[in-house]
């Protein structure tokens, strides 16, 4: 499903940033992003869903509307952390 593969493009980038932050290499973010970034990686990895991941063509529906509604939250916060990544030679995960 195209417009959900792009939301869910997002959680390697989620993951990178919120493993920066964990190590300490990337504290240039505000708490309030870091905690709605690690409350959607959570929705996303539990099984216990709205709509269960089962159903086909269904089932990233919620949580890729998780991870949306997340990543317009925080969209100028990993804008940054990219830049950062790419001044400081990081590889960067995800577009």
């Amino acid at each position: 499903v195209p417009v959900v593969g792009k939301k869910l493009s997002n959680v390697p980038m989620f993951v990178s940033l919120v493993k920066a932050y964990v190590q300490k290499d990337y504290q240039d973010i505000p708490l309030g992003s870091i905690i709605a970034i690690v409350s959607a990686l959570i929705y996303f990895l539990s099984p216990i869903d709205l709509l269960p991941d089962s159903i086909p063509g269904l089932g990233y529906v919620d949580d890729a509307a998780v991870l949306a509604f997340v990543w317009n939250m925080v969209e100028d916060d990993v804008e940054e952390y990219k830049t950062w990544q790419a001044r400081n030679g990081k590889r960067i995960i995800a577009d």
